[in-house]
């Protein structure tokens, strides 16, 4: 039975490519070939409000918000609900 790869942006998008000239993109490149399940909340945020990986993202944040208590990496209470209304519209 074949193993199952963890679903990363890099399997949905393909390798980062370029520079990340922000502090907001270094975050995005350092987190990219990182599994969803071992993102923080601020950075399915961040991957929300920045529409990377949208459908998949978004699916990830609202099991979250469904399952999982809060873990304390957000800049403000309800940053990741917050994110998922956004990239809802």
């Amino acid at each position: 039975m074949p193993m199952v790869q963890p679903t990363t942006v890099a399997n949905i998008i393909g390798p980062w490519k370029g520079e990340a000239p922000t502090t907001l993109l270094q975050h995005c490149r350092d987190a990219w070939d990182t599994p969803f399940k071992e993102l923080s909340d601020i950075m399915v945020a961040t991957f929300l409000n920045q529409r990377i990986a949208l459908p998949q993202m978004l699916a990830e944040a609202k099991r979250r918000l469904d399952s999982e208590p809060r873990e304390d990496t957000e800049y403000f209470d309800d940053q990741l609900a917050e994110a998922v209304l956004g990239a809802d519209k």
